[in-house]
């Protein structure tokens, strides 16, 4: 693959928006920037939406990495997903087993937009890096669906998805968010 293979994602993404389009382009972006993040010293917390959680898959195996690795991961599990309400139910309860905090969907709520959001400290102070995709966190149905992404960090970006956060932690009612 060409692009972002082989190089530390976290000055690619620093340097410029990166987009991608499944199924034409390969899932392994995602996967490589979460893998990168799950052993980065620099990278103190992870935030992720799951939607359709993979019954066992590379994502989840660098999740629990990274909570091996001391970082703070919270994961915003869709509890009602079509088809995979009980193992997205079980991996909620494997990463709370993990020292995840794990927020499960409301009712009448659903997050449709797939969004990670990494926290890293860069020369003493909190950076923050984004993926905002339209398709699920799964390797699989990536092959199949058309769906697009972004890998930003882009300020005004990166401090709206960090109000979306708040908003399903419960910290925020409204996001405001305006980009």
């Amino acid at each position: 693959h060409k692009g972002l293979h082989g190089k530390n994602y976290f000055d690619v993404i620093g340097n410029k928006d990166q987009l991608v389009h499944f199924p034409y382009m390969s899932f392994d972006y995602v996967q490589i920037f979460i893998d990168q993040s799950s052993i980065d010293d620099k990278v103190e917390e992870i935030k992720i939406s799951l939607y359709r959680v993979a019954d066992e898959s590379a994502l989840t195996d660098s999740l629990l990495t990274a909570l091996k690795n001391g970082k703070k991961v919270t994961v915003f599990v869709e509890a009602k997903a079509r088809f995979d309400e009980e193992n997205n139910i079980k991996w909620g309860r494997i990463f709370e087993e993990h020292g995840a905090k794990v927020i499960y969907s409301y009712p009448r709520v659903k997050v449709h937009s797939k969004v990670l959001l990494i926290l890293r400290r860069e020369k003493g102070k909190a950076k923050r890096y984004a993926y905002i995709g339209t398709g699920n966190f799964n390797a699989k149905t990536s092959k199949i669906y058309c769906d697009h992404g972004l890998f930003t960090a882009n300020k005004k970006i990166t401090k709206d998805l960090t109000r979306v956060f708040k908003v399903l932690e419960g910290e925020l009612i409204i996001p405001r968010a305006s980009h």
